[in-house]
């Protein structure tokens, strides 16, 4: 009873189909030895319409040669008919020769004689907007010769309608549908492993781009910690605090001139001799004093000083006081220590920038800085690329894997078997 039990319950359940995994390299094989049933029924067929046809060739040309060789029945005809009728049954013959040629088919592949089916329709078209005049004339003369031949086209036409719809069996296109399929697949799939490769160079190439970054910062920082670098700020700074206290005693000029400005130029206009130099003055006080050798400034601003007092530069009261102030501040030890301590800020100036330059760390930055803007570039660049080559692999491999379900079903419904694509 028990046993009973066991086999009913196990009768219930469900049937499991096995599945067969074949190498996609194998494939095709595979499925060709599956429909040898079918192509090779197929083959016998076409086989069978391709003897006829030879055989009706054979018969086309002899019925050319019966119609080349057709004596008039009626011989009573003009010359000039008679040269007509000659001219049009040469070409007809030569029209139908040639397309008689173009018939021989010693190729029996299936790919083949599908694409012969479509050029056999343009020739045929050809043949009959070719010869149709020529023909309407012959049937004139010839007409039991013309409609054999005529007879001969259209079993040509009959015979490769009948191969066509062999070649078109439903059986043999699925057949064929999945082999194209096949050969896709395994176009995709040495695709996508050229793909792969590039993949991994181009991710190999933004690693190693990131590594070299990773180790150029490292000396950068190695660098701005030593000694060489933090002797380099020293001397930039110290430059910039000469600079800038050198700077306040050009302001201290710059600013005396400034309230001379209006009082110098009345002066020009009366002290011809100075005009130039006083012009010069105004538009650039410091550079025209250090290059002010005899220094005719002080000439000048002793006459200006003189004119205020005696009132021959006319300017408003409180303009001519600060006029005069300016004057006396800008005596001649002033300005003589104001030199003295340019050309010494200039010696200074030129010696650090001397040990700066000599240090080479303004060099040794600008070929660090390069490096880095190259490094930055490449690795722009190869991420970029990585990015388009992984999305590239990623629409490929969907492909891929829709097509791969696409052939297995194909398989599936030519066969009836379960198949698993193994790429």
């Amino acid at each position: 009873m028990l046993e009973f039990i066991k086999k009913i319950f196990k009768s219930e359940q469900p049937e499991t189909k096995q599945v067969t995994g074949i190498e996609l390299q194998n494939l095709e094989e595979w499925v060709r030895e599956k429909a040898k049933p079918t192509t090779e029924e197929i083959k016998i067929r076409t086989d069978e319409i391709l003897m006829k046809i030879d055989e009706e060739l054979q018969r086309t040309r002899f019925n050319l040669e019966v119609l080349e060789n057709a004596k008039l029945q009626n011989t009573n005809i003009p010359f000039r008919a008679k040269q007509y009728m000659e001219g049009n049954r040469k070409s007809y013959i030569k029209s139908v020769t040639s397309f008689a040629g173009n018939l021989e088919i010693n190729n029996r592949d299936y790919f083949y004689l599908v694409n012969f089916y479509k050029e056999f329709e343009l020739m045929l078209n050809d043949l009959h907007n070719g010869t149709l005049r020529s023909y309407t004339i012959l049937q004139e003369f010839f007409a039991n010769e013309t409609s054999k031949i005529a007879q001969n086209i259209k079993n040509f036409d009959n015979f490769f309608k009948g191969l066509n719809s062999v070649l078109k069996d439903g059986r043999m296109v699925a057949i064929d549908n999945a082999i194209e399929k096949i050969g896709g697949l395994k176009t995709k799939a040495k695709q996508k492993i050229n793909l792969d490769i590039e993949l991994k160079d181009a991710g190999a190439s933004v690693m190693l781009a990131k590594n070299e970054k990773d180790s150029l910062m490292a000396d950068i920082m190695n660098f701005d910690r030593g000694e060489e670098h933090n002797e380099f700020l020293k001397l930039n700074e110290e430059r910039k605090d000469k600079t800038k206290s050198f700077y306040e005693d050009e302001n201290r000029i710059i600013q005396s001139f400034s309230v001379l400005e209006r009082p110098l130029r009345k002066y020009s206009h009366i002290a011809f001799e100075h005009e130039e130099i006083v012009l010069d003055y105004l538009k650039d006080p410091i550079d025209t004093l250090i290059n002010d050798k005899g220094l005719k400034i002080l000439e000048i601003l002793k006459n200006l000083e003189k004119l205020l007092n005696e009132n021959k530069v006319q300017i408003d009261d409180r303009k001519k006081e600060k006029a005069l102030e300016e004057t006396k501040k800008l005596n001649k030890e002033f300005i003589e220590q104001f030199m003295k301590k340019y050309l010494s800020f200039k010696a200074e100036i030129e010696s650090i920038d001397g040990k700066i330059k000599s240090s080479g760390v303004s060099e040794k930055l600008k070929d660090y800085n390069k490096k880095l803007e190259d490094v930055n570039i490449r690795i722009d660049k190869d991420s970029e690329e990585y990015a388009k080559l992984k999305i590239d692999f990623e629409k490929l491999n969907e492909s891929i894997l829709r097509l791969k379900n696409d052939v297995e079903n194909s398989v599936k419904n030519l066969f009836g078997e379960e198949v698993k694509v193994v790429i």
